[in-house]
């Protein structure tokens, strides 16, 4: 890797073997992410229990919150893939059996929360819980595992940005038995990841302190990751990521349809938030 001129060793997409067996850089953060965000999670569904009793009908455990989770990773990755796969379908055509093979890499995380969100639903109806209290509870951890994520796609050289000549410039290295070649100068744009995903953890975690319906932060954290990804592919674009429609991206795209409604469904709850007489009947959550 190469930062501002300055030579520094190249990426690590593996840290180190047990034996015969990789140890991906990737995989280690993205495993980190998911406890940090699980840690989270349970210790927000334990606040929000507030003396309640666990056998409640609706109420949400700390040990319901981490029985879900284990089906819960396994469905998010496997969408990340299937969102790979379909906005790439060239790369598999000539040889289909490549698509089960997630560890040469090919993710995208589009996919992690629509696969999650419709894993909870259904875990919704089983355990009657209301969905939108659910998916309140759980919004900011994603952006929290999201956020350490993205430290692996760094150490992993993926999902960079376009050559720059701003100080903080990387220059990424890539070796194998086929290819080896280093990319100009390019924005680090998995660090801008990083910090913007941080900032939506911090602003989401406050917000579901304070009174609010439930939705609310499910569609805060929505809007926050539709803004920060259509910035962040600006950077990426014709580097890592490439012009779809009328010059954006797929994930600009689909960023672009999806943030008016998240704005226009979040404004309609806040009015009714504010309205007293909205309010008679209705949810109102304080974490």
């Amino acid at each position: 890797m190469t930062l501002s001129g300055t030579l520094y060793p190249p990426m690590y997409p593996t840290l180190f073997h047990i034996g015969p067996i990789p140890i991906r850089s990737y995989g280690v953060m993205v495993l980190i992410g998911f406890l940090l965000a699980l840690w989270y999670v349970m210790r927000a569904a334990q606040r929000r229990m507030a003396g309640r009793d666990p056998k409640e009908p609706g109420v949400i455990t700390p040990e319901r919150i981490l029985d879900m989770s284990l089906i819960g990773l396994f469905i998010g990755i496997l969408g990340t893939r299937v969102v790979y796969v379909l906005l790439n379908l060239g790369e598999f055509r000539q040889n289909p059996l490549d698509v089960f093979k997630i560890w040469t890499g090919g993710l995208t995380f589009l996919g992690a929360p629509i696969f999650a969100f419709i894993y909870l639903y259904g875990c919704c109806r089983r355990y009657q819980y209301r969905f939108l209290e659910l998916a309140d509870l759980i919004a900011p951890a994603f952006a929290l595992g999201y956020a350490v994520g993205r430290i692996g796609c760094f150490l992993n050289g993926c999902c960079y940005g376009h050559a720059c000549d701003l100080p903080w410039a990387v220059s990424f290295h890539f070796e194998n038995a086929s290819v080896s070649y280093t990319t100009a100068p390019s924005h680090p744009t998995q660090l801008y990841a990083t910090i913007m995903s941080l900032i939506t953890f911090f602003l989401l975690d406050r917000w579901s302190r304070r009174p609010h319906r439930d939705g609310e932060i499910f569609l805060g954290y929505i809007a926050l990751y539709c803004i920060y990804r259509f910035i962040d592919e600006h950077f990426r674009k014709g580097a890592t990521a490439q012009v779809f429609l009328f010059g954006l991206t797929h994930a600009q795209v689909f960023c672009a349809a999806l943030l008016p409604v998240a704005l226009i469904l979040l404004w309609r709850l806040r009015r009714r938030f504010c309205d007293p007489d909205s309010q008679r009947g209705g949810s109102v959550a304080a974490s």
